[in-house]
């Protein structure tokens, strides 16, 4: 199975300009600057020859301005990806089981078109060779994800929808697992039609409340 990243896609997400002669950026677009800068230093040299120096260069920044932020590579690694993602706090959930794992999923599956998929490539390289980044990944990229799905089950169990239980880790994690590990294989996310036929022939089925 290939984990390598397509250069295309990393230079349609984050197109490179020069940046020996820029202005220096503040505020949030520095911030930008800087998430775009390590994922693409991410894809050319990999997460071991990640390096404060490059990201500075490629993100038209001091040194300095990275270390104010971060400690570490892996931390500073973890929340480049975390910024470029929507916020899962911001998902305007409609309150319907069906219809939230459906939005839930395709936000997800967007999201592996850009800055998401591309840090699901990497990852799976990286995370046996560098548990830190693998654990900064899980705790700040992951992790909110995996509780707004948890609370949308939750919600679900609440209104009738959803048997008790169903928040059960086990069930948790199907929800997400098939649309990531074929992406994983293939490179390419599900479709919203094909997003739509797993939640009703699968989830809904696995998750529903009984008699």
């Amino acid at each position: 199975m290939s984990t390598e990243v397509d250069p295309g896609q990393i230079e349609a997400a984050f197109p490179e300009a020069d940046h020996r002669h820029r202005p220096r950026k503040r505020g949030e677009a520095l911030e930008q600057a800087i998430a775009a800068a390590v994922i693409a230093e991410l894809s050319d040299r990999g997460y071991g020859a990640l390096t404060f120096e490059g990201v500075a260069a490629r993100a038209g920044t001091g040194k300095s301005a990275l270390y104010r932020r971060w400690p570490d590579k892996a931390s500073m690694t973890a929340d480049a990806f975390a910024v470029t993602l929507p916020g899962a706090e911001t998902l305007p959930l409609a309150g319907e089981l069906r219809a939230d794992l459906i939005l839930f999923l395709d936000t997800v599956a967007r999201g592996m078109l850009g800055a998401m998929g591309v840090g699901m490539r990497l990852l799976s390289a990286e995370i046996y060779r560098h548990v830190d980044f693998g654990e900064m990944w899980k705790e700040r990229v992951i992790q909110p994800w995996h509780d707004l799905l948890v609370r949308i089950i939750d919600g679900a169990i609440e209104r009738g929808e959803a048997r008790t239980g169903a928040t059960d880790p086990h069930c948790v994690i199907a929800v997400p697992s098939v649309l990531c590990q074929g992406f994983t294989m293939t490179g390419v996310p599900m479709s919203h039609d094909e997003i739509t036929a797993l939640v009703d022939n699968a989830l809904l089925p696995m998750l529903a409340a009984r008699n």
